[in-house]
């Protein structure tokens, strides 16, 4: 298993071809092609996935290269979050704040961008249907944290990555004001160490990834675990 906290782990990607998605994502995800690592899988005798870099968070991040024993990296105090990052609006008391996704590896943002952002909407969709008639403040690339003083009402945020032609989302959803934030499995499979981290804390310091899931199943695998996130949202907009 792939540990987000302890950077290093590698090994051979299996090989997964894009077909078989609806228009919307498939255009995204037309370039996949076969993956330049080298053969393996994720059966059992196989080898296991490979390692990710830690975090396209704040500018001083987790260190990579090999480690034996490391524990996660320290967190950045809500200070230290490049600005940019942060969202420019609080939202509305009563409402939801749907902020832009967290994509990781760093390396990965630019060629992930466009479905980071078929992500954000597929979310907004989600929000409709389980909390109908509450505002919606859409925040724009790159604002994926809330104000230091908190959003105004439930927050809710993306983790996406990727892997070659493997894909893993979580969902990050926060009640408003200075809160914690859950961490829900989404697309994917991981171990968590704990299923919240405290506010504007890099959510990855507490996840282990087991397998992503082929990119090409994305939305198929979203709508079979929909029922967690909406569960989620509820409880945060109590």
């Amino acid at each position: 298993m792939l540990d987000f906290g302890k950077v290093g782990y590698t090994a051979a990607m299996r090989k997964i071809h894009c077909s078989g998605l609806p228009l919307a994502i498939a255009v995204l995800l037309a370039g996949c092609g076969p993956t330049t690592q080298g053969p393996g899988s994720n059966q059992p005798g196989a080898a296991p996935l490979p390692g990710l870099s830690a975090t396209a968070g704040p500018t001083t991040g987790p260190t990579t290269g090999p480690t034996t024993g490391a524990t996660p990296a320290a967190q950045p105090s809500a200070g230290s979050l490049e600005e940019r990052h942060v969202s420019t609006s609080a939202g509305a008391a009563g409402g939801v704040t749907l902020l832009w996704p967290r994509i990781i590896p760093r390396d990965i943002v630019d060629e992930n961008r466009d479905l980071a952002g078929a992500l954000q909407q597929r979310m907004k969709g989600i929000v409709e249907k389980h909390l109908p008639g509450r505002a919606i403040d859409f925040r724009p690339e790159p604002e994926r944290v809330c104000p230091k003083t908190g959003c105004a009402g439930v927050s809710v945020g993306l983790l996406l990555s990727r892997q070659g032609q493997g894909c893993l989302v979580i969902a990050l959803i926060s009640r408003p004001g200075v809160a914690p934030t859950r961490i829900v499995p989404w697309v994917g499979k991981v171990q968590l160490r704990a299923d919240t981290v405290g506010f504007r804390e890099w959510p990855e310091s507490q996840i282990t990834v087991a397998d992503y899931i082929p990119c090409n199943s994305l939305l198929t695998t979203m709508d079979s675990q929909e029922a967690n996130v909406a569960a989620a949202l509820q409880e945060a907009a109590r």
